[in-house]
């Protein structure tokens, strides 16, 4: 497993240095991603997720979240085994400080989480590119998966978050 993994991730590195660094661009549409931009969107609905059409579904209560996000990760697990290609960012998401994925960014791999919390990343995330070998990737506004929260689906261009989600996000979580 570990092999495939070091192997996976020397595949990336050297597409990137191979074909650019930059995946935000006309071109990303190609590589099978979708550019989203939820500048329109300003609710703060404590349960959301974006499918990798980009279309929003809001849930009023935790156990429907829960529930519709079940569902929505086993249909991209499905659609994430059939990506043909690789990226770089195919195996973390990689979070943005400012729109259209400008300034600092921020990795995180596929299986794992991070809390920004303590970090001069907290509550700074404006734009994310979502891992296209995963079954989503989770964003919240606390620590730990503190609501509210919005789920992502794979490979997704999120050029700005919306303006609920500007600059509050302390929570990222990359289904495997």
């Amino acid at each position: 497993m570990k092999k495939t993994w070091l192997y996976s991730l020397i595949a990336a590195l050297l597409f990137t240095v191979t074909f650019g660094f930059s995946t935000a661009n006309a071109s990303s549409v190609k590589q099978g991603r979708l550019v989203v931009n939820l500048e329109a969107d300003t609710s703060v609905g404590k349960y959301q997720i974006v499918d990798t059409d980009g279309k929003t579904y809001t849930y009023a209560d935790r156990q429907s979240y829960e529930a519709a996000e079940q569902t929505f990760k086993a249909k991209w697990a499905i659609a994430s085994k059939n990506v043909i290609g690789t990226l770089a960012s195919d195996y973390a998401t990689e979070s943005y400080q400012h729109d259209s994925f400008r300034g600092w960014s921020y990795a995180t791999p596929v299986g794992y989480s991070t809390n920004f919390n303590t970090s001069m990343y907290n509550d700074a995330v404006s734009s994310i590119k979502t891992a296209r070998r995963s079954s989503g990737t989770q964003v919240c506004y606390h620590q730990s998966g503190g609501e509210p929260c919005k789920t992502f689906g794979p490979g997704l261009d999120i050029s700005y978050v919306g303006n609920g989600w500007n600059d509050q996000i302390s929570y990222v979580n990359v289904y495997r």
